[in-house]
């Protein structure tokens, strides 16, 4: 994956003159994913291919409420700070069936490598969510856990790719084939606070194919 799952990012919201709320997310995603192929012959040159791709995604939101007081001593103000906070840390797997149309350029001659492009649609399907959450007092005091899992923004979406790549096809007639691709999702995953899920999606894919 050439991009972050889940973009960190930082907000801070005053809610009060002595009260202001801290939301930070960072992504906690795996960039390599892995799954299987199939492509079958239409023409020539066009090709469908259908694969099945299973993903990582992860984030940990931090929430940090800070209060602060003053207090009076022989005519002094003194301002006292104090924090409270959670940490939520979030794991989901996300299956992508990525379904394409390839048009293959001719080589130079039988075997050769061939170049193609490809276009068409990705289905995403978010599930074994798992959550675990535990918050900090004043006094610095650790409670854990609540493991309720996060609700997702959308648990299902669908994405328009486009992709290129080459094949290469060795002695043994085994198929190498790297390419790259670019899926826009039009919902995101998880959108909450901070926490919004990468609508931008770029990888790099390597298929051995027989």
């Amino acid at each position: 994956m050439g991009l972050g799952l889940v973009p960190g990012a930082t907000s801070t919201v005053n809610n009060t003159t002595e009260i202001s709320t801290q939301y930070q997310t960072t992504d906690a995603s795996e960039r390599i994913g892995y799954g299987v192929t199939i492509q079958a012959r239409i023409t020539e040159h066009f090709y469908i291919d259908l694969s099945a791709l299973l993903r990582r995604i992860g984030y940990q939101l931090t929430t940090t409420v800070a209060t602060t007081t003053t207090s009076v001593l022989n005519g002094t103000t003194y301002p006292t700070t104090t924090t409270t906070s959670t940490h939520e840390d979030t794991r989901a797997r996300l299956i992508d069936i990525p379904l394409l149309v390839r048009y293959y350029g001719t080589g130079k001659r039988p075997g050769s490598p061939r170049w193609f492009v490809e276009a068409g649609g990705t289905g995403r399907l978010a599930n074994d969510i798992r959550t675990s959450i535990d918050s900090t007092d004043a006094d610095g005091n650790l409670t854990c856990c609540t493991n309720t899992a996060a609700i997702p923004k959308h648990r299902s979406s669908f994405g328009a790719t486009v992709g290129a790549g080459i094949q290469f096809v060795d002695e043994f007639g085994i198929h190498v084939v790297p390419e790259f691709r670019y899926t826009r999702w039009e919902e995101r995953v998880f959108e909450n606070l901070t926490t919004r899920s990468q609508v931008n999606q770029i990888e790099a894919d390597i298929s051995l194919t027989f």
